[in-house]
């Protein structure tokens, strides 16, 4: 193990040096990845950065509308479900489980209440918002906060979510296949694809700015989307389902929600398989996990899609339409058949691999659900960025496809020189 986890800590470092090889270099050229220029000396805050920012700065500005008696019972709520929580997980054992749902559904409730005294941003959703809030909230206080010293902030988050997801990705190819090493090759794959999607899929995967996002120098959501995904399926894949790993993998993916709604079609798929293996009664943690951030969700939704539906700069007057679904893939800056025709097969054989019907199932349910609902959607085609979330899963069929074939070169001529020997 200490093994695995050094091999594992230099994979991170690979990832984040790759982000960081091309900040350092701003302005210059390197090798099999696109120049980065910092847009404009204000943060260079682009596109849904802008939103997203404007979110973190209004998220943070709406405790100070709130009444001060409706600020001081948030507080005493959340000290006395602190208080709660630690006295009944000492008293009872058979309880925890069930105290990470009510833990987090008590900071959904705090985290909805001050998203009520919110303003309309132009933030479509806002989990990555409250998140990058968090460590704004001193430079605040100081005076401080401007887009740069934001956009800072942001990258630094960004890029320790980069870094974090290759463990989620190796958890998740270990825990898939019941490999260590398999789990590594599978994070190989996840570090070292920033420099694999220009030979695969060519100077077009640069447009759009599509590479910073995917390496964190954007400040758009899909980071910390990708990595709460991966790591709710690393979770939910992990030798032993526990009831605490239900509940655990549960809260992730509802957190996830708040990233991206789409996330929800993946818990609510996910649900669906619980169901046939563990049944209703498990799955209840499950199920309590999932809904626990529903009130953050339900609170900021008056501010997130329906207010961009009159903006056709930022919603397309047809968002979802069967005649979309070859669009996507076939005028795709990334994921065109050229780039599928590569990936595709060894994960296809990647799938016959797997641990068991289980971990097949899981692995193809987060792989395959977010690539079908954005098919139907206008901008995909524009923005695969949409499909990163998939991405660790692929490695993870790769890595069981290569395990698979490497087995079979190995034990085939055994099998066969045994055939040969034996008279019978």
């Amino acid at each position: 193990m200490r093994t695995w986890w050094g091999a594992l800590a230099a994979l991170v470092v690979v990832r984040v040096a790759i982000s960081l090889a091309v900040y350092a270099a701003e302005g210059s050229s390197l090798p099999d990845v696109p120049p980065f220029v910092r847009p404009a000396a204000d943060g260079g805050l682009q596109g849904d950065a802008t939103g997203f920012y404007e979110g973190s700065r209004e998220f943070m500005a709406a405790w100070a509308r709130m009444p001060r008696a409706l600020l001081a019972a948030d507080a005493a709520f959340v000290l006395a479900a602190a208080v709660a929580a630690t006295l009944a997980w000492r008293r009872r054992a058979a309880w925890r489980p069930w105290l990470v749902p009510c833990a987090c559904l008590a900071i959904a409730l705090v985290l909805a209440t001050d998203i009520h005294w919110m303003r309309a941003t132009g933030a479509a959703v806002i989990g990555w918002p409250i998140v990058w809030s968090l460590p704004m909230l001193p430079l605040r206080a100081l005076g401080s906060l401007d887009p740069a010293g934001a956009w800072d902030v942001g990258t630094a988050l960004s890029l320790v979510f980069v870094g974090t997801t290759v463990v989620a990705v190796a958890c998740l190819g270990r825990n898939a296949t019941r490999s260590p090493r398999l789990g590594l090759l599978a994070a190989a794959f996840w570090a070292t694809w920033p420099l694999l999607v220009g030979v695969i899929a060519g100077h077009t995967a640069w447009m759009n700015d599509q590479w910073f996002i995917d390496v964190g120098l954007h400040n758009y959501d899909e980071p910390l989307s990708t990595l709460l995904v991966t790591a709710g399926a690393a979770v939910l894949l992990a030798p032993r389902l526990t009831p605490m790993r239900l509940a655990f993998g549960g809260c992730v993916l509802s957190y996830a929600t708040s990233v991206k709604l789409s996330n929800a079609l993946v818990a609510g798929v996910t649900l669906a398989i619980l169901l046939l293996r563990i049944g209703r009664r498990r799955a209840l943690l499950y199920v309590a996990g999932v809904v626990s951030f529903a009130p953050v969700v339900l609170a900021y939704w008056p501010l997130s899609y329906p207010t961009l539906f009159a903006n056709r700069k930022a919603w397309p007057h047809d968002p979802f339409d069967v005649g979309h679904f070859v669009s996507s893939w076939t005028h795709s800056s990334i994921f065109d058949p050229h780039t599928l025709a590569i990936v595709v097969p060894l994960a296809a054989i990647g799938a016959f691999a797997l641990k068991g019907p289980w971990e097949t199932a899981v692995v193809l349910a987060f792989l395959l659900i977010n690539p079908l609902f954005y098919s139907f959607f206008a901008n995909t085609a524009e923005h695969p960025r949409f499909l990163y979330a998939s991405l660790p899963e692929m490695f993870t069929l790769w890595a069981a496809a290569v395990g698979l074939l490497v087995t079979q070169e190995r034990v085939g001529p055994v099998l066969a020189r045994a055939r040969h020997s034996d008279p019978g």
